[in-house]
Formats: structure tokens, sequence, C-alpha cells
């Protein structure tokens, strides 16, 4: 009887310790996949040129990539009229992203904590004047009134540099323009209303404003001679998942540099992606031609030229300030990633990418 107590009562210990330790064990892997690694990627609607964040994110690139190294991303919205980028990125909301590089400048001197990895696309801004106007090229805007999307806005950046070339002044010692920020709806309105005598506008709604009002078309950086080989749109990770999570940092890179080949080789698709997913409205032959205009190209070596060419300038043009050692502002600004190549191509008879 008394063994039969001391079988009885072992059993039930036993079962009782395995019991202890399944929950022990649960609630390690509960812990585990709570302290899983999640990157927090900003995305925006109705921006065209945010392809390649759309096709990484709804074809699962970025998901991809992270599955490799056991982690995972998050999407956080960028609206218009909230919160900028660079104060979501401020905020410590957003880890990686993608955006026009131009715009960051000056925050990134004035300590905006992101390091850019890789260029995306050539051409995206274009500016117009309307039918009978006297100006036909940034060497007419002497003078002139320019509306823009935002006074920091890489089409003010791009602008300045471009009249520098033609010996026109936008020092503050010697200005001779004047920028007037619009929200980007209002840009085509205020030209054909004639409050100013240029704008400067991303597209879509760049070309969408000339042919509602017929506008003319003074000068585009996608084949402009100085701007074609130069990158208006380049990702960038901050420097807090570079500290404490570089195989993210290089992951979410390695995906939107895929996604934006396959936005090169596949503008129609793309297109038909955003469309089809209420990440930008229009119509699928529009988008998609505009889309092809476009080279989406990915490369970090002429990413960082880029970068490199437009800081030294901006110094020059007093935006960047004469104390910054431009040196160090670059290293800083655009760093190399291991595991990360220059670019890729993708080939859609294969489906196959191409390191190079």
């Amino acid at each position: 009887m008394k063994k039969a107590l001391f079988y009885a009562g072992s059993i039930a210990l036993a079962a009782s310790l395995s019991l202890a330790l399944s929950g022990c064990n649960n609630k390690k892997e509960a812990n585990g996949n709570s302290q899983q690694k999640i990157v927090r990627i900003n995305f925006q609607t109705g921006n065209l040129c945010g392809a390649p964040v759309h096709v990484a994110w709804k074809l699962g690139f970025f998901d991809e990539e992270l599955e490799k190294i056991g982690q995972k991303a998050e999407y956080v919205q960028v609206v218009e009229g909230g919160a900028t980028l660079g104060e979501m990125i401020a905020s410590g909301k957003v880890d990686a992203g993608y955006g026009l590089y131009a715009t960051q400048l000056q925050a990134m001197e004035n300590g905006l904590p992101i390091s850019f990895t890789s260029g995306i696309h050539v051409g995206c801004t274009k500016y117009y004047v309307k039918a009978d106007s006297d100006i036909y090229s940034a060497k007419d805007l002497r003078g002139k009134k320019i509306g823009v999307p935002g006074l920091a806005d890489s089409s003010v950046m791009n602008l300045k540099r471009k009249l520098m070339d033609e010996g026109i002044g936008v020092t503050a010692e010697n200005n001779e323009v004047e920028f007037v920020a619009y929200s980007s709806s209002d840009l085509a309105i205020a030209l054909n209303n004639g409050a100013v005598d240029v704008i400067g506008a991303h597209d879509p709604i760049a070309t969408k404003g000339e042919l509602a009002y017929g506008f003319r078309k003074i000068l585009d950086t996608g084949t402009d001679e100085k701007f074609v080989s130069e990158y208006c749109c380049q990702q960038f990770v901050t420097h807090k998942l570079l500290k404490e999570n570089p195989e993210g940092a290089a992951a979410v890179t390695r995906a939107l540099m895929k996604a934006s080949a396959f936005v090169e080789a596949e503008p129609r698709e793309v297109a038909k992606l955003q469309i089809e997913n209420n990440l930008v409205a229009g119509d699928l032959d529009f988008n998609a031609g505009l889309l092809e205009e476009l080279n989406y190209k990915p490369s970090r070596s002429l990413g960082k030229k880029t970068f490199e060419k437009a800081a030294k300038q901006l110094q020059e043009a007093g935006i960047l300030k004469k104390t910054t050692d431009l040196g160090k502002f670059v290293e800083k600004g655009f760093i190399d990633l291991s595991n990360v190549p220059d670019g890729y191509e993708y080939d859609k008879e294969t489906k196959t990418y191409k390191e190079i």
C-alpha cells in the first residue's frame, strides 16, 4: 500500500514538474517572440515614385529579407499635413525608408539621425510656367517668384544648384529669386492664377498640372544634363538601427534595391499593383507611362556621388554651413553596408536578379 502511494505520489510530482517546465518553456517562447527585432519602414500613399516601397511591401521583399535573419517589418504611414518624415524619424517612429534625399540635408546637418544607403531612382521633379510666359529656361528666372511644395523641399535645393550654374544669386547675401511654399495640390492653381511665375512639383502632380492647364515645362530633373545622372530619391536608415541592428539595415536596403530594379523592368505591373492596393489613384496607362519615364536602376556608388556633389554645391549656396566638414558629413551621411551589392538588375523573362 505504501509502495502504491509512493508511486502515485511520484507520478503526480513528475506530472507537476512537467507542466511547470512546459509553462516555463512556453513563457520563454512568448518572451522570445515579443523580443523579435522589428524594422519600421515609412510609406506614403498618392506618391507614384514611392513605387519601390510599395513593391517591397506588397510583394513581400521586405518580409523575405528580414525573415532570413529572424526579423520582421512594420509599416508607418507619412501623411501630408501630419508629422513630416523628419519629425517621425526624430521622434523614433521610423527606422528606415525612402524619400527625396535633398529635403533632409539641412536636417541631417542639424542632427537628424539618418544615413543614406542607396540611390533608388533618377528624376521626378519638373518645373513649369504658363504657356504664354516669357520664361524658357532656368537662366530666365532672375527676379521671379517660384512656387514649391516646401522651402526645404528638394525642388528648391535642386533649382538653387541649377541657378548657381547660371550665375543667379541664391545666397542670403545675394538672393535673386523668391520661393513660396504651397501644398502640393495647390501648386498648379497658384501658377494658373498668376500668384507665382514658376512652379516646381513632383510627379504625378507635376504632369497632371501640365495636362490640365497646358503648362510649359522648362526643366526636368529626369532629362536635364545636370541631374540626369543624379538620384532624387534615396534609401535611408536611422543611426539607432545601424547601431543596434546592422543586419536589419542591410536587409531592408537589399529589399528596396531589388524592388527598385523590379519597377525598372515592370513599370506597368507596378502601376497596377499601386492602383489595386489603393496606394496611388489614377489611370493605369498614365501612371505606367510616368513610371516608365523614370530611371529606377539602383546604385549605392552613384547614390553616394549624388549626395557628395549636392552637399558641396549646397554649402557654396549657404544652405549647408561653411563650418561643416564636408568629408565627415558625407562619410556619416552616406554609409557602406556589409552583404549589400552596389545594385541589382531584374530579368522579367527569367524572374531572376543579378547583382551589379
